[in-house]
Order: structure tokens, then C-alpha cells, then sequence
């Protein structure tokens, strides 16, 4: 009479064992799952800043950004630099680079708090006086720097524009310094 019960008893533990692995095969499908979904809600809220400038003879110089992303970007710092040296703001930039002290700028405030949603524009720069904007587009494709630090929904920060190229994933934004450039 032992032998049923044994091999009932053997078949129950297989069964036991087989729930098991299934149980823990769901488990990490699950979590892999997950993983894969906060990954997509990610990409879904990726910010990317684009900068450019634009001159044409005769008309104004402008700077701006762009958010090319699909997601907002929260700006957390921009510093403008020239010849690697920072800049307080814009006016010291174009004098700096035409040496004109009434340049006739326009400009945008940008910086720490700002929000930037996706496929918005922001022109950061004009100069209107045609002499001061040929004077500054010449200048300013081998002197300027700006740099943006900018972060994600989830707090995915990148940085542009120390270098050519794509922005930079960083851990986390430079501290804003306020007495290096103030608008």
C-alpha cells in the first residue's frame, strides 16, 4: 500500500515544483514588464534643447533655443561665455565681441525656473543694428559659448554646449551661479 502513496507523493512534489518556477517565471515577467513601461514613460517626456543662431545681411542676428523633445525642459542653468571666459549678460557679450557700447540688443530672460515645452522657441538674443549683428555673427562663431543645463519631468538632466554636438546626460545641473550671468 506504500507504493500508491509514493508515487502520488512524488508526483505532488514535481507539481509543487513546477508552480513554483511558474510563479516565479510571472513574477520577474512582471517586473521586467514594469521596467520596460517606466522606461517608455520616460522617453515620453524627454526634453531636448537645440540652439542655433541665425543672420542673413540686412536682417537681424538672433540666438535662440529650441525644444526639438517631446517633453518639457526645466531649466536649472545658462551661463554665456566668451573666449571661455563668463559673461554677466548679454550686453558685456556683445560689446565684448563688437566693441560697440550701445549694441541695440533685445533679449529674452532665460535661465534658472525657466520652462521650455515641447516645440517651443525661444529667441535669447536680436540685434537689430545691421552693423553690430554682421560684427557679432563673425565674432560669435569662434568666441561665444552658451550653456544650457536642463532637466527632465523625472529629473534626467543634460547639458549643452560646452562642446559640438549632442547634450550631455549629467547626474545632476551645476548650481546656478547668479552673479555669472543675469540676463
Amino acid at each position: 500500500m506504500d507504493e500508491p502513496r509514493a508515487a502520488g507523493s512524488h508526483a505532488d512534489r514535481w507539481l509543487s515544483i513546477f508552480a513554483a518556477i511558474g510563479a516565479i517565471c510571472a513574477v520577474a515577467i512582471s517586473l521586467y514588464q514594469a521596467q520596460l513601461a517606466r522606461e517608455q514613460q520616460r522617453a515620453s517626456a524627454w526634453p531636448y534643447i537645440a540652439q542655433s543662431n541665425s543672420y542673413v545681411p540686412g536682417k537681424p542676428y538672433t540666438r535662440q533655443v529650441e525644444n526639438v523633445g517631446v517633453g518639457p525642459a526645466r531649466v536649472r542653468s545658462f551661463e554665456v561665455r566668451v573666449d571661455g571666459k563668463p559673461v554677466r549678460n548679454w550686453y558685456a557679450a556683445v560689446t565684448a565681441l563688437t566693441g560697440r557700447e550701445e549694441p541695440g540688443l533685445v533679449y529674452s530672460s532665460f535661465g534658472r525656473g525657466s520652462v521650455l515645452p515641447p516645440g517651443a522657441r525661444t529667441v535669447l538674443l536680436e540685434l537689430r543694428d545691421e552693423p553690430v549683428a554682421g560684427a557679432f555673427s563673425s565674432a560669435a562663431q569662434a568666441r561665444l559659448e552658451t550653456i544650457v543645463c536642463y532637466c527632465s519631468i523625472y529629473d534626467e538632466c543634460w547639458l549643452d554646449g560646452p562642446a559640438d554636438g549632442e547634450p550631455v546626460s549629467v547626474p545632476a545641473c551645476p548650481a546656478a551661479d547668479p552673479a555669472v550671468f543675469g540676463g
